[in-house]
């Protein structure tokens, strides 16, 4: 599970892609999620950057 900030989780597994938000509250403090299955992306409070780090070096409680 990777956790997308305010109680938002999806399977990692499940991410299909993960895109900045450039616009509005600073860059690089929001980021769009997509997750298979949903038509629509998924606004994350998270940086691009926490989240694909969080997808490429689980916890061991993740794993």
């Amino acid at each position: 599970m990777v956790s997308l900030g305010y109680s938002k989780y999806v399977r990692s597994e499940d991410v299909s892609a993960v895109e900045p938000v450039t616009e509005g509250r600073g860059p690089g403090r929001r980021s769009l999620v997509w997750v298979r299955g949903l038509t629509d992306p998924i606004v994350a409070s998270r940086s691009v950057g926490a989240i694909v780090e969080d997808l490429t070096n689980p916890t061991p409680s993740d794993a």
